[in-house]
């Protein structure tokens, strides 16, 4: 598969299920406008994203935390057992990343060998998409407090322990996502591990 070929598989797989999810998270909050509070300056000092633990909890007490819309920020099938991603990220944003695996939204290599769309999602902690074509990945997230990261072209360091027809397994780092915050925008490092099943 050439670059450009993995380039039209990874839009292939992201734009129908971001569609999905931004349709549905949009729909709570359209027509509400919340003031703004994006900061002077990125977070220097690791500022944990709150995660949502095995007991269902994940109410952080914050009403703004679920978006600048105060809907949801991600989709609500989540689903610990069926896997998770847990994810660091240091520099112009850090912060911690603990989703649950949206296995119903998953494609495991229906667009070739190598593939996946792997979505991790949960109302109010965000969602984390990691696309794999062939040994390239594109991760973006939208988390609490209007944070954004991708790493666009810029290529991550993926390692895959398992990807066939029924799950996925692995780590990644990219260095020098693109991330906002708010108004603000900077790059920032990631490193994670996931992992998902039907």
């Amino acid at each position: 598969m050439t670059g450009s070929n993995h380039r039209r598989a990874a839009t292939r797989l992201v734009l129908p299920i971001a569609a999905i999810l931004l349709a549905a998270g949009c729909g709570a909050s359209a027509g509400t406008v919340a003031p703004s509070t994006a900061p002077t300056q990125f977070v220097q000092d690791p500022t944990p994203v709150p995660s949502q633990d095995d007991a269902g909890g994940g109410d952080t007490g914050n009403p703004g935390a679920s978006g600048a819309g105060g809907g949801p920020i991600g989709g609500d099938f989540g689903d610990r057992s069926k896997g998770s991603v847990q994810a660091t990220v240091a520099g112009g944003y850090a912060g911690s990343i603990d989703l649950p695996f949206g296995a119903p939204a998953a494609r495991f290599e229906l667009d070739g060998d190598g593939t996946a769309y792997l979505p991790y999602t949960d109302p109010v902690q965000g969602t984390l998409f990691l696309t794999i074509t062939g040994h390239e990945l594109l991760v973006q997230y939208a988390g609490p407090d209007n944070v954004g990261l991708s790493n666009g072209a810029t290529p991550c360091e993926l390692k895959v322990d398992s990807l066939d027809a029924s799950e996925a397994k692995g780590s990644f780092t990219c260095k020098g996502m693109f991330v906002v915050k708010g108004d603000v925008t900077g790059s920032a490092d990631m490193t994670g591990t996931f992992e998902g099943h039907r």
